[in-house]
């Protein structure tokens, strides 16, 4: 577990009583928060068909954080955020290009694999986490944030919340050149100032500073 991740190891999940859902998953080389925006193109067969059933159903799916097989067999994280497709076109191809947007946050508490090949899974929510005016000591984040948001307007979604603390952060925890694992454990804490205080430290050590991830 690298350092950084460590010192969450008491994440306060704040898991919602008396709510629970089950979820297709999505496993994916990259980590949605709540209130992100992703570009998909998926061509596999049983891909499409997730597709094709959530933009016919209006139902979200959950996006989840590929990692290492763990002694259950899974390669996914454990936490992950609930999707919904907002937009889509068909390629000439066949192939679909999806316009995601991250919604819930939710922890899993079983999962299979379908004969389709589609992992699903049964989960309780996370309540989403307090809402924080953007502290006066991480508004150079927000100047960043800012400035990328102009740059690259299709890569955040409506409304944009550059007083958020937890807004400023989980974007720029996606957006920013870092390790897949250290975001993950972004995406599970609740907390949005300690989410804040990690990417400063990260873009002082020279992580993740002058270019954006792969949409």
């Amino acid at each position: 577990m690298p350092p950084l991740i460590a010192m969450w190891s008491l994440f306060d999940r704040r898991r919602a009583p008396r709510r629970s859902a089950v979820l297709s998953l999505l496993p994916l080389d990259a980590t949605l928060f709540p209130g992100g925006r992703l570009a998909l193109r998926v061509s596999e067969p049983r891909l499409i068909a997730l597709a094709q059933a959530r933009v016919d159903d209006g139902a979200r799916f959950g996006v989840v954080t590929r990692t290492a097989t763990d002694a259950a067999g899974r390669g996914f994280a454990a936490v992950g955020t609930a999707a919904r497709i907002r937009a889509h076109e068909v390629a000439s191809d066949g192939a679909w290009q999806l316009d995601v947007v991250g919604e819930d946050r939710f922890e899993i508490v079983r999962s299979s694999l379908g004969r389709s090949g589609l992992h699903h899974a049964g989960v309780r929510w996370i309540r989403p986490e307090p809402r924080l005016t953007l502290p006066v000591e991480y508004r150079e984040l927000g100047r960043l944030l800012a400035r990328l948001v102009e740059q690259h307007p299709s890569r955040f979604a409506e409304p944009i919340a550059l007083d958020d603390a937890g807004w400023v952060g989980s974007r720029l925890a996606e957006v920013l050149q870092i390790p897949i694992a250290i975001k993950q454990g972004m995406l599970e804490i609740n907390d949005a100032a300690l989410r804040l205080k990690t990417i400063a430290e990260l873009l002082g050590r020279g992580h993740g500073a002058g270019a954006l991830d792969a949409p």
